[in-house]
């Protein structure tokens, strides 16, 4: 293996964990900024209020994209499994 081709891989790699970690990071972002500001408007500093929305978007979030979610990793581990012969050619 070479350290272009372990670079590709890398990069591949990390591409897919942006990917799959993008809707959910970016809707739990939005809730923490949507319940701040309602915290400061309203000041209300207890903890449990920003924490319970954040876990309920968590969850729904990754229930409603699971199945993307495993198909993409699965398309991934599929396209690097049958990436191995021609990797250890090289």
């Amino acid at each position: 293996m070479t350290p272009a081709t372990a670079a590709t891989l890398l990069h591949a790699a990390l591409l897919i964990a942006v990917e799959i970690a993008a809707p959910l990071l970016g809707l739990m972002t939005i809730t923490a900024i949507l319940f701040g500001i309602l915290q400061a408007a309203t000041q209300v500093q207890d903890a449990t209020v920003s924490f319970t929305p954040k876990l309920v978007v968590a969850v729904c979030v990754t229930w409603l994209l699971s199945t993307w979610m495993a198909a993409s990793l699965g398309n991934f581990v599929r396209q690097t499994l049958d990436a191995i012969p021609w990797i250890v050619m090289r």
